[in-house]
């Protein structure tokens, strides 16, 4: 801690560089954002009451300090303890499957005296830094299918832990976080076209249970992208043989596709198929689409002022101060207050990457770019959801949505972003 904070001269200096205002003005003015939403969500809308606006507080003093407390250790410290973070981690996940709250047909809380954690949240932040911990590693090489497959289990093993609870749009989370930072750390394109053909032949083939039209060409839909993804592996001067085994496999894993589909969750079909066809349920499994829709379109310009929003105050909006908050924003304060926040959130975000490519040291540079991805898939999943551009996931807003391990877990990440920008000229 001593080092991280260093001398006299130097550590006014450092401490001066700890205050980046491109991370902290945009996080700062996101958060005041998400505590008006949130204000007026919950106090001024249906059922209104404090307790849960003073929740929100409390998640955000929380993650105040834990954010202070992770921009100032040192990035040695953090990462000798990576894989102590995610020991425990993988136990709370553990534990939250056998003891956890069960609601709705899930357990992803654990109740802890009067307080509740969500494990699947701090998970992210550990995940990153043991992967990066992993990745930083001399001896790492990504060509080799014992490096590949060491860093392919640390993001598998908490993504399986949370489909278990289930909670699909969080466990894609880890999936995405850790495939940019595969890419980063140097994963060759030709791996990246294998590791990724099963998911994409999958969503491709399952086309044909979702879109209206003769089974023939619904049928086929996955077969450019076989053939597109077979050229450029043998653009990279693979063998045939490889190409033939990869074709085969795309080919069973499209004729397997029903049966993907049917282990879906019956809410997780309702999703996609609201997303596609929200006009066919409006009162069921569309119905939270619609409503984000009209509430973001009733919106206009500048909006229909604070606390104003009808869509919200008539309880039309679904779990408006959670998932839903970027509507609450679009209804009250207009396309500029909606742009304004995609603003904020697009400088974050290039803020992040840039420290990425700056930091000099592999562990810090990715874990910046962990952090960044983690900030922004869930905007973007988010924000897409609430416009029906994506189906309906159950990821929260960061900075915004209701506090909580979340809000917490968010704010400890920029306090990771913000001590690999202090210390970006450290090998």
């Amino acid at each position: 801690m001593a080092r991280a904070l260093g001398g006299s001269g130097r550590g006014a200096a450092r401490q001066a560089a700890f205050w980046d205002g491109q991370i902290l003005l945009p996080v700062m003015l996101l958060v005041v954002a998400g505590a008006l939403a949130v204000y007026s969500a919950t106090v001024h809308g249906p059922g209104g009451g404090a307790a849960l606006f003073w929740r929100h507080l409390a998640a955000l003093l929380v993650g105040a300090l834990a954010a202070a407390t992770l921009a100032y250790v040192p990035l040695r410290g953090l990462e000798d303890l990576s894989p102590l973070f995610y020991g425990a981690a993988m136990l709370l996940l553990l534990t939250v499957l056998f003891a956890g709250e069960a609601a709705s047909g899930a357990r992803r809380w654990l109740a802890i005296g009067p307080l509740r954690l969500q494990p699947s949240e701090p998970a992210k932040v550990a995940t990153i830094l043991l992967l990066a911990h992993y990745l930083a590693r001399k001896r790492c090489d990504l060509r080799r299918i014992g490096s590949l497959a060491g860093a392919l289990a640390l993001i598998a093993l908490p993504a399986l832990l949370v489909m278990q609870q289930p909670d699909l749009g969080t466990a894609l989370a880890f999936s995405a976080v850790g495939l940019v930072m595969l890419i980063w750390a140097g994963l060759p394109g030709w791996i990246l076209i294998l590791l990724a053909s099963p998911l994409v032949t999958a969503g491709l083939a399952s086309l044909k249970f979702l879109i209206p039209g003769p089974p023939s060409v619904r049928v086929i839909a996955w077969v450019p992208y076989v053939l597109c993804a077979a050229f450029l592996l043998r653009r990279a001067r693979r063998s045939w043989y490889l190409i033939l085994l990869f074709v085969l496999l795309q080919t069973a894993i499209a004729i397997e596709a029903p049966r993907i589909w049917e282990g879906l969750e019956p809410y997780q079909q309702a999703r996609v198929s609201a997303f596609l066809y929200p006009e066919r349920d409006p009162a069921g499994s569309g119905y939270q689409v619609i409503q984000s829709q009209i509430a973001i379109g009733s919106g206009g310009w500048l909006g229909a002022g604070f606390r104003k929003g009808s869509q919200k105050a008539l309880a039309f909006l679904p779990r408006q101060h959670t998932d839903f908050i970027y509507s609450v924003v679009g209804e009250e304060f207009g396309f500029v207050g909606a742009a304004t926040i995609l603003l904020l959130y697009a400088v974050l975000i290039f803020r992040g990457a840039v420290l990425a490519r700056e930091s000099r040291g592999r562990f810090g540079s990715l874990v910046a770019i962990g952090v960044t991805t983690l900030i922004f898939y869930h905007t973007a999943v988010n924000i897409a959801m609430t416009l029906g551009l994506a189906p309906v996931t159950g990821l929260p807003l960061p900075f915004l949505s209701f506090g909580g391990s979340f809000l917490v877990t968010s704010l400890g990440a920029v306090g990771l972003l913000i001590g690999v920008g202090a210390r970006r000229r450290e090998q």
